[in-house]
């Protein structure tokens, strides 16, 4: 496997692991809610990654198109990674889902936060015609946390699935470079 694909789905699997901590520390209730810049940071290094995957993707499709099509081929290059690497993207994935149902699992009939003025306003979802109430400041800070949270276990998914789609593009070239 070429070190350039390893460094790249490295960099995808740092941003899921920087996602991963994002998502778990908008748990604790001690702390603020993250500026939003920094999921709009994580975003804006995330695509050209992505980008670099679909290339690389057609690229290797390019060599041996019924080759790396295949999800066949596709699946044993998956299953002939490294144990630990394996282990990895499967931990990544069970955080990254168990950070996304608990942020969705509590019961408040408040969603989508909003700041006008120094005023807080939520939806209120239990009412039928779902009206826009006012909250206090404590509940505004705890559902954009909950949003938070739910945006960077998302954000560390993306980003796990690229790494590992990279990775496994990463195997496949190295099997159509030997055939």
């Amino acid at each position: 496997m070429r070190t350039s694909f390893r460094i790249h789905a490295g960099a995808q699997l740092a941003l899921c692991v920087a996602g991963l901590l994002a998502a778990s520390l908008a748990t604790l209730p001690f702390l603020p809610p993250f500026a939003d810049e920094w999921l709009l940071l994580g975003i804006a290094l995330l695509v050209p990654l992505h980008v670099a995957t679909i290339v690389r993707s057609i690229a290797v499709g390019l060599r041996d198109m019924r080759f790396a099509s295949s999800k066949a081929n596709q699946w044993r290059a998956l299953r002939s990674l490294p144990r630990r690497v394996q282990g990895l993207l499967a931990g990544v994935g069970l955080a990254g889902v168990t950070l996304l149902v608990g942020a969705r699992a509590d019961d408040s009939s408040l969603h989508k936060a909003d700041s006008v003025r120094g005023r807080y306003f939520a939806i209120d979802t239990s009412h039928p015609h779902r009206e826009r109430i006012q909250i206090t400041r404590s509940e505004y800070e705890a559902l954009r946390k909950q949003d938070q949270q739910v945006a960077f276990a998302a954000y560390a998914l993306v980003a796990a699935s690229g790494g590992g789609l990279t990775l496994v593009f990463a195997k496949l070239d190295t099997w159509a470079g030997k055939a």
